[in-house]
């Protein structure tokens, strides 16, 4: 095939922006807002396809909350099912998957949703609920108990005043609904066939101003270190303040990445060890990452 193996970054294909469920009505947004605004599907694409890509990609074109405009489309021949349906067939069991998450992907939401700044208000986070509850799951019958169980689940009782705590709670609510949990089903269904599986959690990021001082590992912070830019230093699209701590981890990082490209395990050929750029220790060189056990 064309390929054996995938390393998958904080995505599923079973996250709910993953693939468009509603490819014909954002076509249709879309064409009314480049006059092609026919009911003839067919007259409608022969007129998108007139107009210049640049003219395309100008035009706004909002989702749903939590879903996503143009992506993937299940056609019955490129994407012949459900990617779950798939993934339950054991259609990928033939290749080995590296995937994982980072520890704060839900900073994209909570920053969208409240100020995020000086914590979360108790009416901020009733409001989040709700308005996560409603794009995901329409209005079904049983909605206020889907509701209040998840501000139940997602309240430490402990501190249930403190409003850090609240926005604390609150990313980890959009962390694990739109990321940890699709990531652990891929990793379920993959492995349940003995295909090779691991799986990471990403806890590190460096030290920047671009995002607020409060904020965990968010979605995208492992990307430098997997490219080495720890070890050039910063750049436009990562001005950070890399320590030597950096440098080891993004040496670590690209060893896990090229042997499990090269090899199907992460571990191999080539060790981790000290000699390659390390200005400090590296506590990874006696770690072996064990395969995912569902």
């Amino acid at each position: 095939g064309l390929f054996q193996r995938a390393i998958i970054q904080s995505g599923s294909a079973l996250s709910s922006w993953a693939v468009n469920y509603q490819p014909v009505k954002y076509t249709s947004m879309l064409a009314d807002k480049v006059g092609c605004n026919v009911l003839d599907t067919v007259d409608m694409v022969d007129c998108l396809r007139q107009k210049s890509a640049k003219e395309l990609v100008e035009q706004d074109i909002q989702p749903a909350r939590y879903h996503v405009a143009f992506g993937p489309v299940i056609d019955g021949d490129v994407i012949p099912d459900d990617p779950e349906i798939l993934m339950e067939q054991g259609e990928f069991l033939n290749y080995d998957i590296m995937l994982g998450v980072n520890q704060g992907e839900g900073l994209k939401f909570v920053e969208g949703v409240v100020d995020p700044e000086d914590g979360v208000s108790g009416s901020d986070f009733d409001y989040s609920v709700s308005n996560f509850v409603d794009n995901l799951y329409g209005y079904p019958e049983g909605k206020d108990t889907l509701r209040e169980t998840i501000k139940f689940m997602y309240t430490d009782w402990a501190d249930r005043d403190n409003p850090e705590t609240r926005r604390k709670t609150l990313v980890a609510l959009f962390t694990d609904h739109q990321w940890v949990e699709p990531s652990v089903v891929t990793a379920d269904l993959h492995a349940r066939y003995g295909s090779p599986t691991y799986f990471y959690a990403f806890y590190h990021h460096c030290q920047s101003l671009m995002k607020p001082a409060w904020s965990d590992a968010a979605h995208g912070d492992e990307v430098p270190y997997v490219f080495g830019i720890p070890m050039i230093g910063p750049t436009d699209l990562f001005p950070c303040n890399f320590s030597k701590n950096d440098v080891m981890l993004s040496a670590v990082v690209m060893t896990y990445w090229t042997n499990f490209a090269k090899t199907g395990d992460p571990n191999k050929p080539v060790p981790q060890d000290t000699k390659f750029i390390h200005t400090k220790a590296n506590r990874f060189e006696e770690v072996a990452w064990s395969k995912y056990n569902p």
